[in-house]
C-alpha cells in the first residue's frame, strides 16, 4: 500500500510487542488496510511507517484485549526499546484504562483511540527532541518514510546504534518524568478528542456512544484541531 508516496507491505510490520493470535493479526491487518485507504491526513505521523503502525498494533491490541490478560514477548521488547518505552508510556496511563474499558471487544473503536493516542504522543516527542539530534536520530525513525526500509528485525546492529537507542529510551523517560502533568494533559486532550468524536457522531447519526466509521474520522478530525488545538506550528498535526 501507498503511503505518503512510499509503497509499504501492511502484511510486513514489525514484530509485535504482544503476543497477538493470528485471528488478531488478520484483523488489525484489514481494519489498518482501510483507515489508511482512506487518508487520515491528519494522524500523519502515527500512520507513515511500518515502524509507527506496528506500534498502532501494539496499543490497538492492548485497548482491543483485556491488558493485563497480554503478555509481552520479551525477545521482541528486546529489540525494539524505543516502541516498547512509548508502549509503557501509553498504556500506563490513567486515562488509557479509561479509554479500554470503553473499547474493550470493539475493534474498529479500539484502532481510533490507538492512532490518537498515539499521533498526539509522537507529536509532543517531535516538538521536544527537533534540537536534540542524538535523541531525534533514533526517534525519528518512527515517523520517516524515507528512512522506512524492510529489513530482517534481528539484523545486528552496530554498537554505535544500540548506545543511541539507550540514550532515547533514557531521555524520553526523563523528559515524560520532568513534565509529567504536561504529559498528563497531553493524554487528555487525546481523551477530549475522543469525546469530540463521540458528539460529531450523535449529532450527525442521532444515536449515542457510537463512533463514525473508519471513512468519516478525517474531517471531524480537522474541525477539532481547528476549534480547539490550533497553534502556530504548521507541523502540529504531523
Amino acid at each position: 500500500m501507498i503511503v505518503n508516496g512510499i509503497e509499504i507491505d501492511l502484511a510486513n510490520l514489525e514484530k509485535p510487542l504482544l503476543l497477538i493470535s493470528e485471528e488478531d493479526e488478520h484483523l488489525f491487518q484489514r481494519l489498518i488496510h482501510s483507515t489508511i485507504e482512506h487518508e487520515l491526513i491528519q494522524c500523519q505521523l502515527a500512520l507513515s511507517t511500518r515502524k509507527s503502525i506496528s506500534l498502532v498494533r501494539d496499543i490497538w491490541l492492548a485497548l482491543y484485549r483485556d491488558r493485563d490478560k497480554l503478555y509481552v514477548n520479551s525477545g521482541h521488547a528486546m529489540l525494539f526499546p524505543i516502541r516498547l518505552i512509548l508502549f509503557e508510556l501509553v498504556t500506563q496511563a490513567e486515562y488509557f484504562q479509561r479509554l479500554a474499558k470503553k473499547s474493550r471487544d470493539d475493534e474498529c473503536l479500539s484502532l481510533i483511540y490507538a492512532v490518537i493516542l498515539l499521533q498526539f504522543v509522537l507529536q509532543w516527542l517531535k516538538d521536544r527532541f527537533s534540537n536534540n539530534q542524538e535523541v531525534y536520530g533514533s526517534l525519528k525513525l518512527l515517523y520517516r518514510v524515507s528512512d522506512d526500509e524492510v529489513l530482517d528485525e534481528e539484523f545486528f546492529e552496530t554498537r554505535e546504534q544500540k548506545i543511541a537507542e539507550a540514550v532515547a529510551v533514557k531521555a524520553i523517560r526523563f523528559e515524560v518524568r520532568e513534565n509529567n502533568q504536561e504529559f498528563a494533559s497531553l493524554l487528555y486532550q487525546s481523551y477530549n478528542l475522543i469525546v469530540f468524536l463521540h458528539s460529531k457522531a450523535n449529532e450527525e447519526d442521532g444515536e449515542e456512544s457510537i463512533l463514525p466509521s473508519l471513512r468519516h474520522i478525517a474531517e471531524p478530525l480537522k474541525q477539532f484541531y481547528k476549534e480547539r488545538y490550533t497553534t502556530n506550528n504548521p507541523s502540529f498535526t504531523g
